[in-house]
């Protein structure tokens, strides 16, 4: 190809489509891909009707005619799969379909990638290939010219940062907005902005049963186009119609949610019955169950299971399994075989599961809230919205007349919400405020979540801000630091972004991003029933390390290990004998290899490779232990506890009880923690990341013990030295958590080392000094030998400063 300026690289951007170098197409090109799409077209297969095509030109129309159009479509009317197809099929038959170019988002991964498979599949084996998907860790990317590329929002907000125009794109389709996640909220935001930046660009945002109206009017009272569905009748069942059939007097859980405070208890038992009857007494066609979590599920899997009896094909569908085992809802079963899917909210929108004939409805999901007081994030069952309930109601009837069962009574339904809760006034806003930062440095947080659909509280902003600031991700002045700025390229919470940067620096990564990966995916079989044995496992990998994060790293470590022996019944073996989940350990070293990327990208090491290299560099003092605990406080910090040795409860005093103290009050150990039955700390200090609230007590779900001088040492709080004559206190300046006793020489050399540390990791943020001289590499080698064997062999060497009467 001969270069032109049209044609040329713009090394500025990335192609959203394909991920490469963005170049415009030259006139030749682009008309030679136009002629071939459209000699392609004549063979794309015919369709059964939907109730879309009847109001395609009235879409199209509308498209055209305005830059941005609200799609309001029922259940079932088709808009998912076939308005993105009317956009690329208008395009090519108008002779420029080289300049349709098409990001579609979908709220989750297996929504993306079934629809990615489906209208491929519509468009013909010669247009297959121009339709791709694009999840995190896996993707099939179609050329760019005349392009569908089904994608997540979490990723289509990932390239808005390499290009924030979205140059290369025709038009953007934001499907199920009325879902209202923070992420489509936060997407939103940033569309304004392109229709700035981008005149030509066009939006199509598609609701099922939202809040239209509000979302026209966000966009300047954009046009709402209305496209009815069609529906098979679906008859409904009440819990008052339900029980009666049953004939059983009670349920050992009575059904509880009687408001926002309080969790519901769903009843596993009445769920199973319900079923079982239905599998029983009712006509042909597959079960859908929408449960609230994942442990729900396997619960309710488990009893149907006892009652299997060869006919039936029970398929559990939530975030956990794998998208290749998600896949396997939408297979029809052998003839005969009863098809039963368990899942959660996962399968209410954009997944026709076409065999489906029943649903059951708990009418409870799982939803994320923050408490502002104690910084902690509640993962609480409660009621759906009346929305919910019709898209659920809505997965039978698709393809056939169906039954819906709700498993709450009509008077509960009519107290629900019309709509759900919007997820960004419910939800911690640190990671949101940290990606406002890279599109819009500009502004302050307040200013820029003030343009939200719903704005959140502007406390809740500032407090996320505060945050920010304290742990040195943001300056006073609400800019990224150094810091920020390397935290900013990592995909994660900005707390374990940080101590994957500060890991970088001490040469001690490798561990760290698998402790990150599996804070964001557990590798172990969890539930219920799995519990113990999940303890068990965990303390053995753990040692006398007193650490869960550590036991993740030798679990990973050891299924590596494994893997490289090329023994598939051994690898088995391995995650059978340890409770663990195959799919979530491949799931956890795809996060670590996209965790390397980010490193790399951040420009903490040369390449991404290094950071997997147990002799690299970076991963010099990877085996020291104590190291690799303190790196992890000093990013989760200010999340520390101090364990304490006798407390009064009720007026009595429990000398061997302990009390577990956080800066924000005290919390208990969840059973899911190796220390939850530890008696006796070598160290009474420990770190955690996740922490959940239940029934008005705070529970700490993982924990390290951490050494004192790495909280001294390592964390960004100031510290405070007063001195006692013969001896000197040490202590932190914004907590009373840690006080250490020691002679003034000791103290003063605690101080200077301090000091040495921070302007190390100072100068490793800097980008623009020189590298390295030898001399200084030597230094630094030697700083963190000494920081590695002071923490190694001082355990015993300081004592606690005993606290003040309380």
């Amino acid at each position: 190809m001969e270069a032109s300026d049209e044609s040329r690289v713009s090394s500025d951007f990335s192609d959203p489509i394909t991920g490469r170098p963005y170049n415009l197409l030259s006139e030749a090109d682009a008309s030679h891909i136009s002629r071939s799409l459209e000699e392609r077209w004549d063979s794309s297969i015919a369709l059964q009707e939907l109730p879309a095509d009847r109001h395609r030109e009235l879409i199209l129309s509308a498209i055209k005619k305005h830059q941005v159009v609200v799609i309001a479509g029922d259940t079932g009317c088709g808009k998912t799969t076939r308005i993105p197809r009317y956009i690329l099929e208008d395009a090519i038959l108008c002779g420029h379909g080289a300049h349709c170019n098409m990001l579609i988002t979908q709220p989750r991964r297996i929504s993306a990638v079934s629809v990615a498979h489906r209208v491929g599949q519509e468009l013909g084996p010669s247009l297959r290939r121009n339709v791709g998907y694009q999840v995190r860790l896996e993707s099939d990317l179609p050329p760019r010219g005349g392009a569908l590329l089904f994608c997540t929002v979490g990723v289509l907000l990932k390239k808005l940062q390499t290009n924030p125009e979205l140059r290369g794109v025709s038009h953007v389709v934001v499907d199920e907005v009325h879902e209202r996640d923070v992420n489509t909220d936060f997407l939103l935001i940033l569309l304004q902005q392109v229709l700035d930046l981008n005149p030509n660009i066009k939006i199509v945002l598609m609701s099922a049963t939202g809040d239209n109206e509000r979302i026209s009017r966000y966009f300047g009272d954009c046009p709402i186009v209305r496209v009815p569905g069609f529906m098979y009748p679906v008859k409904e069942h009440y819990l008052e119609d339900i029980l009666p059939v049953l004939r059983r007097r009670s349920y050992q859980k009575p059904q509880v949610c009687t408001g926002d405070a309080q969790e519901c208890v769903p009843d596993l038992d009445l769920i199973s019955d319900v079923i079982l009857h239905i599998d029983k007494c009712g006509p042909p066609g597959g079960i859908l169950c929408f449960l609230p979590g994942w442990q729900e599920i396997r619960r309710v899997q488990e009893i149907l299971q006892q009652q299997r009896n060869g006919q039936h094909l029970i398929l559990p569908v939530h975030s956990n399994v794998p998208l290749m085992n998600q896949q396997a809802i939408f297979e029809r079963p052998p003839p005969g075989v009863r098809k039963i899917v368990l899942a959660t909210n996962i399968a209410e929108t954009s997944v026709t599961i076409d065999d489906i004939v029943h649903v059951v409805d708990t009418g409870m999901h799982k939803e994320q809230r923050y408490d502002l007081k104690t910084k902690v994030s509640c993962l609480d069952t409660t009621w759906v919205s009346k929305s919910n309930v019709t898209q659920r109601r809505g997965r039978a009837g698709r393809c056939q007349p169906g039954f819906s069962y709700h498993l709450f009574t009509r008077e509960q339904h009519q107290a629900m919400p019309t709509f759900q809760v919007a997820e960004i006034l419910r939800t911690p806003l640190e990671n949101l405020v940290v990606q406002a930062k890279i599109h819009t440095p500009e502004m302050t947080a307040v200013e820029f979540l003030s343009q939200a659909l719903e704005s959140p509280d502007r406390s809740a902003v500032m407090d996320a801000v505060r945050f920010l600031q304290e742990i040195r991700v943001l300056d006073k002045n609400e800019e990224l630091t150094l810091l920020g700025q390397r935290v900013a390229s990592i995909s994660t919470d900005p707390s374990l972004a940080k101590a994957i940067v500060l890991a970088s620096i001490f040469r001690c990564l490798h561990p760290l991003l698998v402790i990150v990966a599996c804070l964001t995916k557990d590798p172990f079989l969890g539930g219920i029933m799995n519990r113990t044995e999940v303890n068990k496992v965990k303390t053995m990998f753990s040692g006398q390390s007193c650490s869960d994060h550590l036991a993740f790293v030798r679990v990973y470590q050891t299924w590596k290990e494994v893997l490289s022996t090329g023994n598939g019944a051994a690898r088995d073996d391995f995650a059978e004998d340890n409770v663990l989940s195959k799919s979530a350990l491949r799931f956890i070293q795809g996060l670590v290899t996209q965790f390397s990327s980010n490193v790399q990208d951040a420009a903490l090491v040369d390449e991404a490779y290094e950071c997997m290299n147990r002799s690299a560099l970076c991963n010099q003092l990877s085996d020291q232990d104590e190291l690799v605990k303190g790196i992890l406080l000093a990013g989760l910090y200010p999340k520390l506890i101090q364990v304490r040795r006798g407390y009064v409860i009720r007026g009595k005093f429990r000398p061997s009880s302990l009390l577990y103290k956080t800066k924000s009050g005290p919390v208990l150990l969840h059973k899911s923690t190796v220390n939850r039955d530890v008696k006796n700390f070598v160290m009474p200090w420990l770190t955690y990341f996740q922490a959940v609230k239940s029934s008005n007590v705070v529970f700490v779900r993982d924990s390290s013990m951490v050494h004192p001088l790495a909280v001294l040492l390592l964390t960004d709080s100031s510290v405070t030295m007063r001195d006692n004559g013969e001896q000197m206190v040490v202590s932190l300046s914004d907590t009373d958590l840690l006080k250490l006793e020691s002679d003034p020489r000791t103290i003063t050399l605690i101080g200077d080392l301090r000091c040495a540390l921070s302007r190390m990791v100072e100068r490793n943020l800097q980008d623009q000094l020189p590298p390295l001289s030898f001399q200084e590499e030597v230094q630094y080698t030697e700083l963190l030998r000494i920081l590695a064997d002071l923490l190694n062999s001082t355990a015993h060497r300081f004592t606690e400063q005993a606290p003040a009467e309380e």
